[in-house]
């Protein structure tokens, strides 16, 4: 088993109802050789008073609170100046890992000498039932041109942070999608088809209509600005860009057409080269 270290930063803001589960999860871990970097991002519930009763039994857990909210990139840029490990990942303080998933993930960047890994997972409710599963794929790496196929499960090498370094906090609400699109443009990435995570799903917070159109417009933006990192694109990825613009732009108020065009036109390539493709192997099989 591989002894490097882990770092997890814990961004938490008014988190005291569930985190206690998501500190359990890390610490319940096969894999013992992390450090638990908790931010309090001026929390007005217990949530101090818990982190610090972790502290207070475990040495690997640290503790730091925001001096002002500062929102979550900022947050998680806080988080990962403060960090040792060789590699990076973060959590949320309703979320779970499942057992073995450090180990996992490290043996998955190990094994395909990879960067960057990012897992299945599960949703589950606000009592931890079982809702449903998201999975990734080998197409990821095409996918992620339109859409964030990353999801909440994830570690990358510290090689990756040096290079990318601080999320852009003026993507709040996609700053992982932007983070993602950086780290893909440059990186080896690998994925793990085994669900490694539980995502809370909470009931409370269904997006808006206006909040909706804010996350896509923010976006479009982010999408168009990764663009040109990735140089020259093949059909499939133009039908992933195009599929993930056009989608956008559904959500928003003006101009829903303005991608619709081109999204037909590879759309119909899709359809053509790999949706009918795959339907004819599965009938066959």
């Amino acid at each position: 088993m591989s002894t490097d270290l882990i770092s997890i930063v814990l961004p938490i803001y008014n988190g005291e109802k569930y985190m206690r589960e998501s500190i359990d999860s890390i610490i319940m871990q096969s894999y013992q050789n992390w450090e638990l970097i908790i931010v309090n991002d001026c929390s007005t519930d217990n949530t101090a008073e818990i982190a610090n009763e972790y502290v207070k039994k475990d040495k690997r857990i640290k503790y730091y609170k925001n001096d002002k909210n500062m929102r979550l990139p900022r947050t998680l840029n806080r988080g990962f100046s403060l960090s040792k490990g060789d590699y990076l990942t973060w959590t949320s303080d309703d979320n779970l890992f499942k057992q073995g998933a450090f180990e996992k993930m490290i043996d998955a960047l190990k094994r395909d000498n990879a960067d960057f890994v990012y897992a299945s997972y599960e949703t589950i409710d606000e009592n931890g039932n079982y809702l449903d599963y998201v999975q990734t794929n080998k197409i990821g790496k095409y996918e992620i041109i339109g859409h964030n196929v990353v999801g909440a499960c994830f570690m990358y090498t510290r090689k990756v942070y040096e290079t990318i370094g601080d999320y852009d906090y003026n993507y709040t609400l996609v700053e992982d999608y932007d983070y993602w699109l950086r780290i893909f443009a440059k990186f080896n990435v690998t994925n793990i088809e085994e669900v490694l995570y539980s995502y809370r799903f909470h009931s409370s917070a269904l997006t808006s209509t206006e909040r909706a159109e804010k996350i896509n417009s923010v976006c479009e933006e982010v999408i168009l600005k990764n663009r040109p990192s990735f140089g020259k694109l093949n059909n499939l990825q133009k039908y992933y860009l195009y599929s993930g613009l056009n989608k956008c732009r559904q959500a928003m108020l003006e101009n829903k057409d303005k991608y619709k065009s081109k999204y037909i036109i590879y759309n119909n390539y899709y359809l053509l080269f790999y949706r009918i493709p795959n339907k004819i192997k599965q009938v066959l099989k």
